[in-house]
């Protein structure tokens, strides 16, 4: 195989899109994890697997053998600029570990795992059908469909997720990050969504809580 991938403008091929956003599905036991297992174990745990995926990046660079093994395998899951060799950029599923890391250091457990939810689950749903219905777009990369697939997921996730109190005003808070987060996600900003989707959840959720209930103490 040759090493020398063109970089052109077709998307990734749509089993690529389904197995990628495989992998993104089951970054919801990392949220599912965090409900029983001790903080510090799943930060060790996720901490080890970002070192490892983030050598595995560099070595892919590095070694031509090593990118051909990488090519072989995942280039139809990949994004082109995430095999690029001109450039050293992450892969979307270290932004994942990444951002799963960062929520769960900076906020209350139940914030954390609804952000990192959102990115599993509505992120994933929005993806695989805006590229299977998404007829009608409104920006690059952005349809009608996959916007709706990402709100309606997202408020079941909002729904399901562990709550503090359970009332209305709770509900009210995670309805607006919701929106918060989809309107982000729509504009497609230049960082990584990975990162994007669950960070601007988690802040707005935060913001949120301290407004609405003075004083709280988040368990």
């Amino acid at each position: 195989m040759s090493l020398e991938y063109k970089l052109n403008n077709h998307s990734t091929p749509f089993k690529g899109e389904i197995f990628r956003k495989l992998i993104h599905y089951s970054s919801a036991a990392i949220s599912i994890g965090y409900l029983f297992i001790e903080r510090d174990i799943v930060l060790a745990s996720l901490a080890a697997l970002l070192l490892f995926m983030l050598l595995v990046e560099l070595v892919k660079y590095k070694s031509k053998f090593i990118y051909s093994l990488y090519m072989k395998y995942f280039k139809d899951m990949l994004r082109e600029h995430e095999y690029d060799t001109g450039k050293l950029r992450i892969n979307g599923a270290t932004w994942v570990i990444l951002s799963a890391i960062f929520c769960i250091i900076v906020f209350p457990k139940n914030i954390a795992i609804t952000g990192m939810l959102m990115l599993s689950l509505a992120d994933s749903t929005s993806a695989l059908l805006g590229r299977l219905y998404g007829k009608k777009h409104y920006a690059p990369n952005r349809s009608y469909v996959g916007t709706i697939s990402f709100f309606l997921t997202g408020t079941a996730v909002m729904l399901l997720t562990p709550k503090y109190f359970g009332s209305l005003k709770e509900y009210l808070i995670c309805f607006t990050a919701l929106i918060a987060t989809t309107v982000v996600d729509s504009l497609s900003p230049p960082v990584d969504d990975n990162l994007t989707i669950p960070v601007t959840c988690c802040v707005v959720l935060y913001i949120m809580y301290i407004i609405m209930y003075p004083g709280i103490v988040f368990s």
